[in-house]
């Protein structure tokens, strides 16, 4: 009995002690788990949704904290060399984030244009020298139809082409001819006349029938003015595509240049950082020579990106006919301004809204005509005349004296046999035709597919722009994220310049994704006919 007493008493410490230590193992499993993971319980990956201001370039990151008692209490040696070389500001060379760029707004062309004229500066410039200080792209587009020289020379084109038409139509216009001889003989035969004649007369001509050829010049010359302003307005629709295509290239240029400045603060940090950790022996000669190494490499790009975006400018004031010293800023910034496109109704408005395609038929017109001019070669000639003046010696004078007079008439001519110049002229006539109309279809089957491509260049570009847009999530997030760690001892210096210069990199590919987007939209645009047409409107209605 006492040893299966002693055997009971056994088990049941066997069974406490059991008990105890899974309660032990799983308290000790927690506090582990807690204590080997702190960043995942308290870092918090937050969306920003704070609209940023636009005349902003950055915003800081770095306003996460972690709990003290989450993370180990030294820090590393090399932010303990850090703190002593610059201090506990980081934010002189702190990547950050968040700009206008980020910002996308919806616009139609008219509200577009609204905004644009709300914040027009161009009635303040006066007549003296222009100073684009604080422009937008509104006065630089307007500038560019006043200024450009290409638009002047299409003017100059339309007016030439309109004193065409004058002078064909003055073909079958009266003309007013005046006339004086005089002669002298050497001998006369009859005593009473002198040796000496004069005659003086005043003639009116007016054609009664000019067999259809003043009619069709009269019609090819019309069209020849519509031409030259079909041509003007095409004229302009390509400088304010090329002045557009400038001033976004001196946005992006400006961009790129910031980006490359930041990279110089950082390279310049970087630099600092390694000279410092050198001469705490933390650190071989390799990393100093590397760190020299990229900021030569900084320095160079910066001055790339800085003459890059001087000639860019200096292109923007070529197209506006403006001299290189003008001055010229802007507060304007790089955005996501997603703009209407409707590609089938577009499409079916562009042969009618197109001027190069307006020209080709004008063109075939004017072949018509060619035409019907040929046809009537051949066909007579009938004007009447009519004169007054004074002879001396007189005609119907018995004395040979001084006598006026008068005469009046109607001349008619006929060409009998031209040796077959009316048969060639009709076949060329044809033959330029056939031309025309041939060009007219290569003309629309081209356009057809420029706006199918530019419509393709849209939908991609925008593709693009929402990619690097969540790139630049995640970059701005990785470095949010760095830059905690970073304060918190969990990184190193070198870790977070990396990720900051992966920052800069992705910020300045969803910059370039949105050049190429307003890009493909203008050229989208100017392929249906329609870029311009509300700044011309609104020019021709002041």
């Amino acid at each position: 009995m006492e040893a299966k007493s002693m055997l009971d008493n056994y088990r049941k410490s066997l069974q406490k002690f059991t008990f105890v230590f899974v309660l032990l193992t799983v308290f000790s499993g927690g506090v582990l788990a807690q204590s080997d993971n702190p960043a995942t319980t308290t870092v918090e990956v937050t969306e920003h949704d704070t609209q940023v201001d636009e005349t902003a370039d950055y915003e800081t990151l770095f306003t996460d904290t972690i709990d003290s008692g989450d993370v180990p209490s030294e820090m590393p040696v090399e932010q303990n060399i850090v703190d002593d070389t610059f201090g506990n500001d980081m934010s002189a060379y702190q990547a950050v984030a968040s700009d206008p760029t980020r910002l996308e707004t919806r616009l139609t062309i008219d509200e577009f244009w609204a905004q644009q004229e709300s914040m027009s500066k161009i009635a303040e410039m006066g007549s003296g020298p222009v100073q684009l200080l604080d422009t937008h792209i509104g006065d630089v587009l307007r500038l560019s139809l006043q200024r450009n020289r290409s638009i002047m020379d299409s003017e100059l084109q339309v007016e030439s082409a309109n004193a065409g038409v004058i002078q064909t139509r003055s073909l079958h216009g009266a003309k007013l001819t005046g006339n004086f001889r005089y002669t002298r003989v050497d001998e006369v035969a009859n005593p009473l006349m002198d040796k000496d004649s004069q005659s003086t007369y005043l003639e009116v001509t007016q054609p009664l029938f000019l067999s259809s050829r003043d009619r069709s010049a009269l019609k090819s010359a019309r069209l020849g003015r519509s031409t030259a302003g079909a041509g003007l307005i095409l004229t302009r629709q390509h400088i304010l595509l090329e002045t557009t295509l400038r001033w976004l290239g001196w946005l992006f240029a400006g961009e790129a240049e910031r980006v490359s400045q930041k990279d110089l603060e950082l390279a310049q940090a970087h630099h600092v950082l390694v000279s410092t950790r050198y001469k705490h022996k933390q650190v071989s000669q390799f990393e100093v020579l590397r760190a020299e190494v990229r900021l030569a490499k900084a320095r160079s790009d910066l001055r790339k990106q800085t003459n890059a975006r001087e000639l860019a400018c200096l292109d923007l004031l070529n197209v506006l006919d403006l001299p290189e010293s003008t001055p010229i800023s802007t507060q304007d910034r790089l955005q996501m301004i997603e703009l209407p496109v409707d590609p089938v109704k577009d499409a079916s408005e562009a042969i009618d809204l197109r001027e190069d395609i307006r020209i080709k038929r004008l063109a075939v017109n004017i072949a018509r005509q060619g035409i019907a001019g040929a046809r009537s070669e051949n066909q007579p000639v009938v004007s009447l005349f009519g004169q007054s003046g004074v002879a001396d010696p007189a005609a119907k004078s018995k004395t040979f004296g001084r006598e006026s007079y008068w005469n009046a008439g109607v001349v008619a001519n006929f060409t009998l046999g031209d040796g077959g110049m009316r048969k060639g002229k009709v076949k060329d006539a044809h033959a330029k035709l056939a031309m025309a109309e041939n060009a007219l279809r290569q003309a629309v089957m081209q356009a057809n597919i420029e706006i199918k491509q530019s419509f393709l260049n849209i939908e991609t570009a925008k593709e693009v722009v929402a990619a690097q847009r969540e790139a630049l999530k995640q970059a701005e997030e990785a470095l949010r994220l760095a830059g905690v760690r970073y304060t918190n001892g969990l990184f190193t210096q070198v870790e977070l310049f990396d990720a900051e210069n992966a920052y800069l990199a992705t910020r300045l590919q969803y910059l370039q994704a949105i050049f190429s987007y307003h890009q493909a939209y203008s050229s989208y645009r100017l392929a249906t006919g329609q870029l311009g047409r509300t700044l011309l409107a609104r020019a021709t209605a002041k």
